[in-house]
């Protein structure tokens, strides 16, 4: 079973938790985003149909909690795990920490969301999906996604990388953050 680190919601650590009981009770605990960009364009994965949590949505790029072995820097091993990619450390920057919370019946999730933005150089070839976890990868153009995370607009246009399909998406295809992280990244992307 995964063992967590649990803060207070002042971000002090408490005790370390197992994750259901994590998020059965609405702990507050650390997870790792990584958002991919380039110049244009912002990634975002497509989730697993098969997922528990929130199957077929858009996400980050990669994500993943923060093990209570773990420090905020080893979360990058989500992103080598999920999209099979070779990260290099020095495109990796670190845009701080957002509050999150998702409150669902079955559970609560409350986050300290550690944003990172990776200078993306990557073509389809360099990925290989962790298939039970992500379905596909999609680019959307940076300035796009911004509005659409700070309400300006209601739909993006995305591009699968891998077979070209064209999809129009807004907020409601992507995983139910509140709407203060969608605001957050939005600014972070803004750079």
């Amino acid at each position: 079973m995964e063992q967590l680190k649990v803060f207070d919601e002042n971000y002090t650590y408490l005790r370390d938790e197992n994750r259901d009981k994590v998020h059965r009770e609405g702990l507050w605990h650390e997870t790792f985003h990584c958002w991919l960009v380039d110049n244009q364009f912002v990634y975002i994965q497509k989730r697993s149909a098969v997922k528990k949590d929130f199957p077929g949505l858009f996400d980050i790029t990669a994500a993943g909690h923060i093990l209570s072995t773990e420090t905020v820097a080893d979360g990058i091993r989500e992103v080598e795990e999920e999209l099979g990619i070779e990260v290099d450390l020095t495109k990796l920057h670190s845009k701080g920490v957002v509050q999150d919370s998702i409150k669902l019946p079955q559970f609560t999730d409350c986050e300290f969301s550690n944003i990172f933005l990776y200078d993306s150089t990557f073509t389809a070839r360099n990925f290989t999906l962790q298939r039970e976890e992500v379905e596909s990868v999609h680019v959307v153009e940076r300035k796009a996604l911004i509005d659409l995370f700070s309400n300006e607009i209601k739909i993006v246009k995305c591009v699968n990388i891998f077979d070209g399909t064209l999809a129009e998406i807004g907020l409601i295809d992507f995983v139910p953050h509140e709407r203060n992280y969608f605001e957050q990244v939005a600014h972070i992307l803004k750079g």
